[in-house]
């Protein structure tokens, strides 16, 4: 799969800039420098991560967590140069242009990832090391059986609220459901007792929560 073929396809979402500073809770303008200097131009090879209008740029799912997983690395304190080195590694290696919306693993020091059922080194010595050493940092993702992420959860202790790219395209729904959590905060705003959402919606009053706890979260 080449890096010229990132663009706007049904499935995958589609992600504003806006969007992935709200979801991930990081400021926007972290968020564009990352899409511009490092994958739009270091990551990329002769082509894009992102579409759209110059002034108005996207990115799909796999690029938002992407995002997410350099930006959890840099916290473990790992070096951006050893991140931009493992990023080309593992490309190459496992063949797809989204290599951190795979299960990495992290000490802090070295990057791994999964690779035939074990965890391989990626400091390019394709040194293979045990699972149990190291935990998933990832625990907000839930990878398919093809290693790449499927869904991401924003909340922390909580799956009520999923970003799912096969629904809404993207935005924040209720799990299970086809429900847009803006949705549950205009009504809340406008006046509606969350008792009546969740008749309304037949939603659990946790879930109901949740939708409001999201938007609470920067405050």
């Amino acid at each position: 799969m080449s890096n010229k073929t990132h663009q706007a396809r049904l499935g995958e979402g589609i992600f504003l800039t806006s969007d992935v500073a709200e979801i991930l809770q990081l400021p926007y303008s972290k968020v564009r420098r990352w899409m511009i200097e490092m994958w739009d131009s270091r990551f990329a090879d002769k082509g894009s991560y992102s579409f759209g209008d110059t002034g108005n740029r996207a990115v799909n799912f796999y690029t938002l967590i992407e995002f997410f997983t350099f930006y959890q690395l840099r916290l473990k304190g790992v070096s951006a140069q050893k991140i931009q080195r493992a990023h080309s590694t593992i490309s190459r290696e496992l063949g797809t242009p989204y290599p951190f919306a795979t299960n990495i693993r992290t000490d802090g020091k070295e990057i791994w990832y999964e690779y035939l059922d074990e965890l391989v080194n990626a400091n390019g010595k394709m040194q293979m090391d045990f699972k149990t050493i190291l935990n998933p940092f990832l625990h907000k993702i839930e990878f398919g059986k093809n290693n790449l992420a499927e869904l991401f959860y924003p909340l922390e202790k909580s799956r009520n609220i999923v970003v799912d790219p096969k629904r809404q395209f993207g935005q924040p729904t209720v799990n299970g459901r086809n429900l847009r959590i803006e949705t549950i905060k205009k009504m809340y705003d406008g006046g509606e007792t969350k008792k009546n959402i969740c008749l309304l919606y037949d939603l659990k009053p946790s879930e109901v929560d949740d939708a409001l706890r999201y938007y609470k979260r920067a405050s």
